[in-house]
Parts: structure tokens; C-alpha cells; sequence
């Protein structure tokens, strides 16, 4: 996640002879403006832990208009109009009220659905998701994961869902990559290679 972010700490490096491509640019060896500038429209992020990635003093309105707002210039009236709409198209219920609400007062799907609507709300060409419903009960991560699928069909991106859950890669995964240490070690269909 991190490499194809630009993300990696000082000390990590990206072996010789590797690349990391997206839409035709090579990411690795881009400048630090360069990749920032695509972090939000061309690549996105849903982490795994809502807790630990939504700031706990912010309103999630706030939050999501960061995002809904990265490298535009809008009225404050638009970035509110956007945010409640990438909130609704994430399953937030009444997201117009809920905007003003802080992260500890949303259930942990609630929570989720908000960083899915901020990963999503540029529509970009891919979103990295990773392990985006791993602490969510069955019937929640059901509910969250169709609806993402429902959004990034309507929107075209693509999604680099990150799990350790095989009957979650083999139900909503089309190619399946197995690593061990950072290295790929065996790769193919979902249903071929999980069979």
C-alpha cells in the first residue's frame, strides 16, 4: 500500500528493477508533488481501521469535504452539497445530519461508510482497500462491501482490495495475487486459483 502510495518510510526502498504502474505513469521514482497531486483523484485509500484514520476531534462532514475538496477550489455550500451526497452514496443514513457528528459517535459500518465515501468521492481510477471491513460482523461487511462494488461500477474505478480473507477474495475478487514478504509468489482467476 504504502509503495504504490509514495508512502514508504526513509529507510524502505523499492527493489531494482521494480514497477509500480498506473493508468500509464510509472509511480515509482515520482516526485513527492507529483504523486500528491494524484493522491485523492487518480489513487484513493479506504484503511483498515476507521478509528485509527478519522480524526477523532473533526466532524465527519469536515473530514469528507477534505476530501471532496482536494485540489479544487469550491464554496463552502458545494463542498457541503458533495459531502452529503458521497455520504448517501456510501449508505450513511441521513448523512445532512449526521455530517456533524465526530467519529465516536458512529458505529464502527457508520465509521467505515464515511472512509469509503471519502476514498471514493473524487472518483478515482483506483481505490486501495485494505482490509476495509475486517473488525465489521458479517451481515455489516455484507452490506458495505455491495455497496462499494455498487460505486465503483457507477464511477469505473478499479479496486485493489487487500485481505487475508480468501472466501472474501474468492466472492468478490476477479484476479487474486498471493504474496509472502512483500514478493508475489502465485497469481491467476479468483475461482481458478482458490479451487
Amino acid at each position: 500500500i504504502s509503495a504504490v502510495l509514495g508512502l514508504l518510510p526513509d529507510n524502505a526502498h523499492i527493489g531494482p528493477g521494480s514497477s509500480i504502474v498506473l493508468d500509464g505513469i510509472e509511480l515509482v521514482g515520482l516526485k513527492e508533488r507529483e504523486l500528491r497531486e494524484m493522491r485523492g483523484t487518480v489513487l484513493a485509500l479506504v484503511p483498515q481501521d476507521p478509528m485509527s484514520n478519522l480524526n477523532p476531534v473533526m466532524r465527519i462532514g469536515t473530514q469528507v469535504g477534505e476530501a471532496v475538496s482536494v485540489h479544487a477550489r469550491m464554496e463552502r455550500s458545494e463542498i457541503e452539497e458533495r459531502s452529503v451526497e458521497a455520504l448517501t452514496r456510501a449508505g450513511l443514513p441521513d448523512a445532512a445530519t449526521r455530517m456533524k457528528s465526530y467519529p465516536h459517535e458512529f458505529s464502527g459500518g457508520m465509521r467505515q461508510r464515511s472512509l469509503i465515501a471519502m476514498g471514493l468521492a473524487k472518483s478515482p481510477k483506483l481505490l486501495i482497500a485494505d482490509e476495509p471491513t475486517s473488525a465489521l460482523d458479517v451481515t455489516v461487511q455484507r452490506t458495505i462491501l455491495d455497496n462499494l462494488g455498487a460505486m465503483v461500477a457507477e464511477s469505473g474505478t478499479a479496486v485493489l482490495l487487500i485481505t487475508h480473507d480468501l472466501g472474501l477474495a474468492a466472492e468478490r475478487a476477479d484476479r487474486v495475487l498471493v504474496m509472502n514478504n512483500g514478493k508475489l509468489v502465485e497469481h491467476g482467476g479468483a475461482r481458478a486459483l482458490l479451487t
